[in-house]
C-alpha cells in the first residue's frame, strides 16, 4: 500500500482546524508519525514512536490500517467541508 501525498508540501497546514479536530488522539499521532521528519524514518522507528504515544503495541501492518483509515477519514471530511463551501 503506497498512499500518494505529498506530506512534506503542508498537508497538515493545508488542513482546517475543524477537519482535523475530527481526528483521534490515535489518528492524530499517526498522521504525525507520516509528516515531517519522521515521515522519513525507518518503520521501526515509527512503531517505537507510536507505542510511546499511544502506550500501545503497534506493527507495521496495523500502522499501515491506520494510516489508510485515517486519510480516508481526512478525505471525506475536507470533500464536505467543501461542499459547504460552495
Amino acid at each position: 500500500m503506497k498512499v500518494e501525498i505529498d506530506l512534506k508540501a503542508g498537508f497538515l497546514q493545508n488542513l482546517k482546524r475543524e477537519v482535523l479536530a475530527t481526528l483521534t488522539a490515535e489518528e492524530r499521532a499517526v498522521i504525525e508519525v507520516s509528516t515531517g521528519e519522521m515521515g522519513n524514518k525507518p518503520d521501526a522507528v515509527k512503531l517505537g514512536w507510536l507505542k510511546m504515544r499511544t502506550k500501545e503495541n503497534w506493527t507495521k501492518q496495523d500502522y499501515q490500517r491506520a494510516l489508510k483509515k485515517t486519510i480516508e477519514k481526512l478525505r471525506t471530511e475536507v470533500a464536505r467541508h467543501a461542499e459547504r463551501k460552495e
